[in-house]
């Protein structure tokens, strides 16, 4: 099999299309475009390991360096991977945002492109952006290189999440040369303020949490989580509201494949 018949392959198993999202024709030409696209040699593409099932993603997780030996991460703040990690973060200036965006691969065809939300974390960096035709996530590494991690084409309308839903762009995990991310993206209604997100081994032991970053109907987090972790930790989010209330243990499987609306 040729590098480019992997890359074709490794795309097509991480977005099994369904129509309601993928099936749509702006998809599967953005599909089409990428798995013929040829990569160079010395890069290979990093399979998103998301919960079995999810069918929303055109495509995820484009490609990342993977180090020889590479550190497989097993708790948010394993030494020395991702050493400067914090559960929480910090706002991402604008101009980062942009030069991220400019150096991220490309992404959805058509119309304006903004950051829709930049957040820090110690030494790392995480973009989510918008345009009419879709919504991508971009990932700045410790040493300034920049990976697009995630492709949406089709998201719910503000209308659609009213007061307090939610809808998931993204949840890949993309390899780095320090060991494994899982990101987080999305959009949530208008009475969200905030979004809490715990993370737990499959024994339901030793529960890890962090916040969000949430601003004008947009989240996004990142953290450190082994590749086999992938396969069994049991992630859920909770949506904090205006005036005290809150919506907890909303599956972050269950919301990747279909949004919550209200």
């Amino acid at each position: 099999m040729t590098h480019s018949d992997d890359l074709d392959q490794a795309i097509r198993d991480a977005a099994t299309p369904v129509a309601r999202r993928v099936g749509q024709e702006p998809a599967s030409r953005l599909l089409e475009r990428i798995v013929s696209t040829e990569r160079r040699a010395d890069r290979k593409p990093a399979t998103p390991r998301p919960a079995l099932g999810r069918a929303r993603l055109a495509m995820a997780a484009l490609a990342a360096v993977v180090a020889a030996g590479a550190l497989t991460v097993g708790s948010f703040h394993d030494e020395p991977a991702y050493a400067s990690w914090t559960p929480d973060p910090e706002p991402l200036p604008a101009a980062d945002a942009r030069q991220i965006m400019d150096h991220c691969s490309s992404g959805p065809e058509a119309g304006p492109e903004r950051a829709a939300l930049g957040e820090r974390r110690g030494d790392y960096a995480y973009v989510i952006t918008v345009a009419p035709s879709g919504s991508r996530t971009c990932f700045r590494d410790h040493d300034g290189k920049v990976r697009q991690a995630s492709i949406l084409t089709v998201l719910a309308t503000s209308r659609q999440l009213g007061a307090r839903g939610v809808d998931m762009y993204a949840w890949p995990q993309l390899a780095t040369d320090e060991g494994y991310v899982r990101l987080m993206a999305g959009r949530v209604g208008t009475q969200v303020t905030a979004v809490d997100i715990t993370v737990r081994p499959q024994s339901r032991d030793s529960a890890r949490r962090l916040h969000a970053t949430v601003r004008d109907g947009y989240f996004a987090a990142w953290y450190p989580e082994g590749r086999e972790e992938a396969n069994s930790n049991i992630t859920t989010l909770t949506l904090h509201l205006e005036g005290g209330g809150a919506i907890g243990d909303l599956s972050a499987s269950d919301l990747y494949e279909n949004p919550k609306l209200d």
